[in-house]
């Protein structure tokens, strides 16, 4: 006799019993899950998936901003263009490229949900079509794209893949575009800024009259010098005159006779006329003291005495008269060579400022010309480097009409629904036996009660 203690649960000989007591219930459902799926699959819309290979490759440097780029940044440059190809410029470049808006579908959807939310819904399908294969450790991409019809698939695809690399080449291009651009809004700024500043010396060298802002010894230059020199000169020599007038002054203030001055003494007129005063003196003198004082021969010499002291007295008059003309002649000359040097100097302040001004013109030019030149110079790199792409996009293998469908696959499906039906099955089983117990097997009597087994009747 048994007399085992009783257990909790189902053992695996209870289930093994009650699977085959419900075998026919788990074939039922085996078959009908079956044959649920195959109607099922057979009444689902196909699915077409066309493929196309792209190979992704970067260059080393970036010629436009002069970056460089290293290997470990290949990881995240392959997720960045897997999000690319699954963006929504990807998108618009698609519906733009095959036209999808004007078909009678979008018409439809337009106006069922409005102009908005159907081209939105158009996008969100693109992108959810569009599916993106990845190889490990490969730079080759596989763009997938799944439609209702095979040549829909096709086109789509390979517009996808057109859109992603007109979209990459626009994005890798965009940095020498903007840079192009840039420089040539300044090389236009310089280019009229140049324009302007010679428009300006131009017009001032014509107001001027002056070309050679250089020049040193011109007209102008030379004419001071030579008003400088005459000046100098007229000064010193009304020095010596005005020198030569006070001492006179003072001698004839000092009681000394004109004609015995010593400027009126040395002139040769005075000398020849004091000779003869001299000899006609002492002919006089002999006459008269052997004629008398009023033997006319006496009264002769006397007026010619008188009369050569007349004239002495009056050339010494002149003499003295012709030194003081002569301290204000050149007294005058030296006011108006004055004049004639401070109006000449303002001349040449004048022009000099006119000089720099010219030259700072000039200057201004030139500097504006330098950096014209530099900028045209790195201007004529960049539009050598915008038609550079930093990315380089292969297509490998081009899209082609899928010779069958994608989905629904039914040996797939009848695979999972055998899985499915089996699983089912085995519930269903399981769920009338546990709602309606009976006894199957040894351990139906033997788990749960308190009572010991006596013996088998029948087949074990």
């Amino acid at each position: 006799m048994n007399l085992q203690a009783p257990e909790t649960g189902l053992s695996s000989k209870q289930l093994a019993s009650m699977i085959s007591a419900r075998r026919s219930t788990i074939f039922k459902t085996l078959l009908a899950t079956m044959a649920v799926t195959i109607v099922v699959t057979l009444l689902l819309p196909k699915t077409y998936t066309a493929s196309s290979d792209v190979f992704l490759d970067y260059k080393g440097n970036d010629p436009i901003n002069g970056r460089l780029f290293s290997p470990m940044m290949d990881e995240s440059y392959m997720q960045t263009q897997l999000d690319m190809i699954k963006s929504q410029a990807v998108a618009e470049k698609v519906i733009d490229a095959l036209d999808l808006e004007r078909t009678a579908a979008y018409h439809e959807a337009v106006e069922r949900s409005g102009e908005a939310r159907a081209h939105s819904q158009l996008v969100k399908r693109i992108n959810d079509n569009t599916m993106v294969v990845t190889r490990r450790s490969s730079r080759v991409i596989e763009v997938e794209y799944a439609a209702g019809t095979a040549e829909q698939s096709r086109d789509l695809a390979n517009a996808v893949v057109r859109a992603y690399i007109d979209l990459n080449q626009q994005i890798s291009s965009a940095s020498a575009r903007a840079r192009r651009e840039q420089y040539n809004a300044q090389l236009e700024h310089l280019r009229k800024e140049a324009d302007s500043i010679q428009q300006k010396l131009t017009q001032y060298q014509q107001e001027v009259g002056i070309l050679d802002p250089n020049e040193r010894n011109d007209l102008q230059s030379r004419q001071l010098g030579d008003l400088m020199t005459s000046l100098i000169t007229v000064q010193n020599q009304q020095q010596e005159a005005q020198a030569r007038k006070n001492a006179t002054d003072s001698l004839v203030r000092g009681g000394m006779r004109i004609d015995e001055l010593p400027e009126v003494a040395q002139r040769p007129n005075i000398n020849d006329l004091k000779s003869k005063l001299s000899d006609v003196n002492k002919r006089l003198s002999d006459v008269q003291d052997v004629l008398g004082p009023r033997h006319p021969k006496t009264l002769a010499l006397i007026s010619e005495r008188d009369d050569i002291s007349a004239r002495i007295a009056h050339e010494a008059r002149s003499s003295l008269d012709a030194q003081q003309i002569d301290t204000r002649r050149l007294a005058l000359q030296e006011q108006a060579l004055q004049k004639e040097v401070d109006t000449q100097r303002a001349k040449l302040l004048e022009q000099k400022q006119h000089r720099d001004i010219i030259t700072s013109y000039q200057r201004q030019l030139d500097s504006v010309e330098r950096v014209y030149n530099t900028a045209l110079a790195k201007y004529d790199e960049i539009l050598m480097a915008s038609n550079i792409n930093t990315f380089d996009l292969t297509v490998l293998r081009v899209a082609e009409v899928p010779s069958t469908h994608s989905k629904p696959l039914l040996m797939q499906n009848i695979a999972a629904s055998i899985l499915v039906g089996l699983a089912l099955g085995f519930c269903l089983a399981l769920l009338y036996e546990l709602g309606q117990r009976r006894v199957r097997c040894e351990d139906d009597l033997v788990r749960g009660l308190h009572l010991p087994l006596i013996g088998h009747i029948g087949i074990r």
